[in-house]
């Protein structure tokens, strides 16, 4: 009786991680913005799991492959590679499947600084050459620690009195297992430190952008993770389904939560050796220990990353352009070559091979918390899966039940497929017009609006001539008000929004303008064609419209130096980007239309590029878009104006397949007067140096939304209202 009161539930691990997790959410929920404090926490312990990794995989690799024989090590090798190349082709193959998640439809993209800078890369050399071992362990190059590792281990083993080294490195390799346990056993207070930061600052708006990718990477990792990985280990060896699972779910959960595989590394051995101890299928004399296979796999390509890979057809899709059938084999080939490197370096390099715009990376690294964290959870089965295979390979106990194994793969796949089928169903019907490209454009208005102004329907000279000794500064305070002169098809620099207001980047700093001068403003139209005439004629006292420097404007003197440069770009109907991959070759062709806007820069420009081509003169941009430049194959403008018309007729997409990025100058144009140019020069600078020229250029130009900053919704602070 005594021992039976005596007995009672003793949680676990798993079970106060999972505790910690549930107290971290209502945690963040409740305080919201009040848990930034325990970011530090947080940061302190993922930096304590982190120490001892290294040091674990270094030692580990050297010590376990020092102890057998080259011939082990041969067979070992054969079994890894194999088994990676059967786990990668999975991996690719949920790519391709769940790509069909992704409905067709097209959509326009503001300016993206990809099309004038080329995609970083990482140097495979620098990735996995230890040319200085301690550089490499000092700056967490995994790979090339482990190739070091492999290298001293495999030499160690053809050395005969090497007990003297390994002896001491096994002793080191335990000290460091228990201080990392020691470690993990503080889990449950970082853990809470962590989920209650990042639920309590993360803004929930921010997921919403990249719905259709959340829900379809999240469908995959879960089928990888909880079906289709688990059950590959119970149809290839006598270990169960549920255990597999059962024995893994901390590992799992810790990567998931701490977003890094890295640092649990010593849990996921600890359970593929518990799993391979409890079925008898690990043989100490074929050297495949969990402690060799999951290190030594660790740098190479995971399911987590190639999973991953599903943003590239997602943007692809985005952005009106889904990936065609032939263009698998090369996304793919690639893919798998960038696995080897951080996401962060791969994802843009993969979006510029592929002609996908860079601008969806920064909405890709706005919910970086949440898919990095679940390929982090991936990639820990993925680990536990390979460890469990490949040591019951080597130890002779790996036996498909190929009857098993079809049949699950034929449940998983009709799992797959319903879940294609539903995800696909939920895109088509609410994710298409989430982002009505049109809009983006169409309804901005003014981010710095107030001054008093009219607009002009037709231009004439201004009725308030200049006087005798009075310069055309003295003209504006007389009079008070400044005369701007504007081509409404000049976006994004002005134009109409839907509203009918004239709007854009120009205008805005016209507002400016006319408000720090304390006058109206009077907006004249003008035509690009005539406006040295109307400038001459004193129509306006200022050109303000996007308008870039050409050798006839040059008469009219800017009245500042160039307040921003522009990209020549060509744009052309989304289907005709192929043809351009050979630009050298198709520049010089006779049969080439190209549309140009008479007397801008970009005419001028054009002819030097297309040698033989036949020029089609419009009176704006617009008309190309509109079908009013006859049959011409492309226009020649600026890559940010451009994009803009993009949003419009999303069909159409902008290109740079020129070998270097040619700037254009852009002016505000004005009749000449040195006052008034000293004082254009001096304000422009001003307005630089305030801030108040970059928040326009990433208004109208990079399309990014200058947002109120206010607190996460908190139930502290929008349900009790305790705190402001």
């Amino acid at each position: 009786m005594n021992k039976v009161a005596q007995s009672h539930f003793k949680p676990g691990l798993t079970t106060w991680i999972l505790t910690s997790l549930a107290l971290g959410i209502a945690c963040g929920l409740f305080f919201g913005e009040l848990c930034t404090p325990l970011k530090p926490v947080g940061d302190v312990f993922i930096g304590l799991l982190q120490m001892t990794v290294l040091p674990y995989i270094t030692l580990s690799l050297i010590l376990n492959l020092g102890r057998i024989s080259l011939k082990q090590t041969r067979s070992m090798a054969l079994t890894v590679i194999a088994l990676l190349l059967v786990l990668w082709c999975i991996g690719l193959f949920s790519v391709c499947l769940m790509s069909l998640s992704f409905p067709f439809w097209q959509k326009g993209a503001f300016f993206s600084t990809s099309i004038i800078e080329g995609p970083k890369t990482e140097s495979l050399y620098n990735l996995f050459v230890p040319a200085n071992p301690f550089y490499s362990l000092a700056n967490n190059s995994v790979p090339a620690v482990v190739l070091f590792s492999i290298g001293l281990g495999i030499a160690l083993s053809s050395i005969s009195k090497r007990e003297h080294l390994l002896d001491p490195l096994s002793v080191a390799v335990h000290a460091l297992m228990k201080l990392n346990r020691f470690i993990v056993h503080l889990s449950p207070l970082g853990i809470f430190a962590i989920v209650s930061y990042a639920v309590g600052t993360l803004p929930f708006e921010k997921f919403g952008l990249l719905q259709a990718y959340l829900i379809t990477f999240t469908a995959a990792t879960l089928i990888l993770t909880v079906g289709i990985l688990p059950m590959l280990i119970s149809v290839c060896t006598p270990v169960r389904y549920w255990d597999a699972v059962k024995v893994s779910q901390t590992a799992v959960i810790a990567s998931f939560v701490l977003s890094s595989t890295f640092a649990v590394l010593p849990l996921i051995v600890e359970a593929a050796r518990e799993i391979l101890e409890r079925y008898g299928l690990e043989k100490d004399e074929t050297g495949g220990s969990p402690d060799v296979l999951v290190p030594l796999v660790f740098p190479f390509p995971d399911l987590g990353r190639i999973v991953g890979l599903i943003f590239i057809p997602f943007s692809a899709w985005f952005y009106g352009a889904s990936l065609m059938p032939e263009q698998y084999p090369k996304f793919l080939s690639l893919g798998m070559a960038g696995a080897f490197a951080k996401p962060a370096v791969t994802i843009p390099w993969l979006l510029d091979l592929m002609h996908i715009p860079h601008d969806i990376f920064q909405l890709y690294l706005a919910v970086g918390v949440y898919t990095t964290r679940l390929g982090d959870a991936l990639r820990s089965v993925y680990l536990f899966s390979f460890a469990v295979l490949a040591a019951a390979s080597l130890s002779g106990n790996l036996k498909i039940q190929w009857k098993r194994l079809v049949s699950y793969s034929l449940l998983s796949l009709c799992i797959a497929g319903v879940v294609i089928a539903i995800i696909h169903g939920v895109l088509n019907y609410t994710f298409k017009n989430v982002y009505e490209s049109k809009a983006m454009i169409a309804d901005r208005q003014l981010l710095y609006p107030g001054a008093p102004f009219t607009i002009l329907k037709e231009s004439a000279p201004n009725p308030v001539p200049i006087q005798s000794q009075e310069t055309r500064i003295d003209r504006i305070r007389r009079r008070g008000m400044i005369r701007i002169g504007f081509d409404a098809k000049r976006l994004p620099f002005s134009y109409f929004n839907d509203r009918g207001q004239l709007v854009g980047l120009d205008i805005d700093m016209a507002h400016r303008l006319a408000l720090d001068l304390g006058v109206t403003i009077e907006f004249v139209p003008f035509v690009p064609r005539n406006l040295v005439h109307q400038l001459n004629q004193d129509h306006f006292d200022l050109a303000m419209s996007g308008l870039e420097g050409t050798i006839e404007r040059a008469t009219a003197f800017p009245v500042a130096d160039s307040y921003m440069d522009v990209t020549l770009a060509i744009v052309l109907p989304d289907y005709r980007k192929v043809d351009f991959l050979e630009f050298e070759t198709l520049r010089h062709s006779h049969e080439l239309k190209i549309a140009v806007v008479a007397n801008s820069f970009f005419d001028e420009k054009a002819h030097e590029f297309f040698p033989n081509a036949t020029f089609i003169s419009i009176n704006s941009e617009e008309d190309f878009f509109a079908g009013k430049a006859g049959d011409s194959d492309l226009l020649v403008t600026s890559a940010e104006t451009g994009a803009a018309w993009t949003l419009l007729y999303p069909k159409f997409s902008v290109i740079n397949p020129f070998k270097k990025n040619i700037r254009v100058p852009m002016y505000y144009l004005g009749a000449h007067d040195i006052e008034f140019e000293e004082f254009m020069e001096v304000w422009l600078e001003l307005k630089k140096k305030e801030g108040i020229f970059d928040s326009l250029y990433n208004y109208w130009i990079l399309g990014k939304d200058n947002e109120i900053t206010i607190p996460r919704w908190s139930i502290i602070r929008n349900v009790l209202h305790w705190v402001e």
